[in-house]
């Protein structure tokens, strides 16, 4: 994935700091080796030995954001069969690094961005979010943009859309997005359960087409279980998105009813999808923004992608 956008770290973060965290902390790995570094944008991932990694926030926004990972997806994930890198252990701040960090298991695998589900991996995914989408304590974390309602997201749509038009009028219809955001938004939500609410193809493992690991957790807070498919919609398009659909209501995920997406939840997910594909579309960042585009043109909201910005692969 590119990383041209990420924010710069706030903290230095190299071998000898981990070293030394380990070997204060949890002496008994602190003579496993390092392996490969991976730098994203709230967090740094250093493989530690062949089965744990080392994770660590960069900056202060991705510490805050990583209370969620370490306080509630532990016990809330307890029993998920599919991959993820839920906290092992927990390592505390000392006089050389300022936030919580975890150790958690090592997942093998690519990034959707760069291999993409097959119908087959997508149904791993649709299963996969069947299982996150159990009913949220009234105390879980609330996501302060992605939790909220439809309706009251539908002004940073327009931003958005409005900043999309600017720079290419001749690709994108904002009264289409905007017409299919309102029949969504106008359909009541669904009682809340726990949601992931990032699901784009550098939070996506893939191995041969197949599931191999949902990453990132940090935004994860009670939502609509239909933000998250709409996000799936997004990374897998709509003709994967049906077997995806299949097996998230064979598997009774919470937004299912009767064995099947209804007509009134597609809508929501739609409307979701096309929040999420123009927010993707937006950002400077070169494989998101490519998906966005992507996603808007597979929801027939837009013509074609800009030039210059390469089509990502679909399996």
């Amino acid at each position: 994935m590119s990383n041209d956008a990420t924010p710069p770290a706030e903290v230095h973060i190299d071998e000898p700091l981990v070293r030394a965290l380990l070997k204060s902390q949890h002496p008994d790995l602190a003579d496993l080796p390092l392996g490969a570094h991976h730098e994203g944008w709230d967090n740094v991932t250093i493989r530690l030995g062949d089965d744990l990694a080392v994770r660590l926030p960069r900056r202060r926004l991705g510490a805050a954001l990583t209370a969620t990972e370490l306080d509630w997806i532990p016990d809330v994930g307890a029993s998920w069969a599919f991959p993820s890198p839920r906290a092992l252990r927990v390592g505390q701040p000392n006089e050389r690094y300022p936030w919580r960090w975890s150790i958690v298991p090592w997942l093998d695998g690519v990034p959707a961005y760069e291999e993409p589900l097959s119908a087959d991996g997508a149904a791993e995914l649709g299963r996969a979010l069947a299982q996150v989408h159990v009913s949220a304590p009234s105390d879980a974390p609330i996501n302060p943009f992605r939790s909220r309602p439809l309706r009251e997201r539908a002004e940073r749509l327009d931003l958005r859309l409005e900043a999309l038009t600017a720079e290419h009028a001749d690709a994108l219809s904002s009264d289409a997005a905007r017409a299919m955001f309102q029949a969504g938004a106008t359909q009541e939500p669904a009682d809340p359960t726990w949601t992931h609410l990032d699901i784009h193809g550098a939070n996506v493992l893939t191995q041969g087409g197949l599931l191999a690991g949902l990453l990132d957790w940090g935004d994860a807070a009670a939502g609509d279980p239909a933000t998250d498919l709409g996000e799936a919609l997004v990374l897998v398009g709509r003709e994967l998105f049906a077997p995806l659909a299949r097996a998230y209501a064979d598997a009774g995920g919470a937004a299912a009813s009767d064995g099947t997406l209804t007509e009134a939840t597609m809508k929501r997910v739609e409307a979701e999808a096309v929040a999420y594909a123009a927010l993707l579309a937006a950002t400077e960042d070169g494989d998101h923004a490519r998906a966005g585009w992507v996603a808007l043109v597979d929801l027939g909201i837009a013509d074609a992608v800009p030039t210059g910005l390469t089509v990502p692969a679909r399996a």
